[in-house]
């Protein structure tokens, strides 16, 4: 059986609060239309991974039930618990199994932590390039005096990332560039052992890691692998297919699942 993985982007953080790592009411809901419009490929057995962060952890959970109530309602046998009941999840984690009349069935056990997905320290990056950022308050005071505070922020951003792709100042960061793509690269190939022939491997991440793992990919420059990370839209998922040659992209970003909803194609 063929693999995928799907390596899906978080939902919609809380931009611009002290804490950035927890979904919005809006992330959670762009989760929610993923489990949804991913129901139909799920399958038992399929492999759920995600990041350490707690925005990645509330994705795949909004995203599974999601998945779950999807499959659930057109699945009799699993909507009615007088014909299926729900078994435990094997120890592998590869997701719930069904005793009574037997169908494909997503995970919806607490996902596999592997902390190699998750983002960069992007605090540390932008108060390295600019010192006087170091404090949230002064950042957010400052982004919150500019005409566009996004625009401003990506701006700054922009510089922070360049000064630290650059390899001319690995002393200044606890984790280099390379040594980020390094790990990411790291994760993919143990998220392809660990899928050991299921149909799906679900990968709930961050934006960067996605960009590093496509770079790699595609073979483009750093600063290619940069722009890349910018256009991902949160839950957007981006496929990879295990071939007999290696893992290849199949599709990039995609966010079909939010077309045609007002407000809910975000980018942080």
């Amino acid at each position: 059986m063929a693999t995928t993985i799907h390596l899906i982007r978080h939902g919609q953080a809380a931009f611009g609060a002290a804490d950035y790592d927890e979904l919005s009411a809006r992330g959670r809901e762009q989760s929610r239309l993923l489990g949804a419009a991913l129901a139909p490929l799920a399958g038992e057995g399929d492999v759920a991974i995600c990041g350490g962060m707690r925005r990645h952890r509330q994705t795949a959970e909004e995203c599974l039930r999601a998945m779950y109530d999807a499959k659930s309602q057109h699945s009799p046998s699993v909507a009615s618990s007088d014909q299926a009941q729900l078994s435990p999840s094997p120890a592998s984690g590869r997701g719930v199994g069904v005793r009574g009349p037997q169908i494909a069935a997503p995970p919806k056990s607490t996902p596999h932590i592997d902390t190699r997905w998750n983002e960069f320290d992007h605090a540390q990056i932008i108060a390295r390039h600019a010192p006087d950022y170091a404090d949230h308050d002064h950042l957010v005071a400052h982004l919150s005096a500019q005409p566009d505070p996004r625009r401003a922020f990506q701006s700054l951003f922009a510089a922070a990332m360049t000064r630290w792709c650059s390899g001319d100042f690995d002393a200044d960061y606890d984790e280099t560039w390379f040594a980020f793509q390094q790990r990411c690269l790291a994760a993919m190939h143990a998220a392809a052992e660990a899928g050991g022939g299921a149909a799906n491997v679900w990968v709930f991440t961050s934006g960067g890691a996605i960009a590093a793992v496509v770079q790699q990919l595609l073979e483009v420059s750093d600063a290619q692998a940069m722009r890349l990370s910018w256009t991902l839209v949160n839950t957007g998922v981006t496929q990879l297919h295990l071939a007999r040659g290696g893992v290849r992209l199949s599709t990039f970003n995609g966010h079909a699942h939010l077309y045609g909803r007002d407000g809910l194609v975000t980018y942080r």
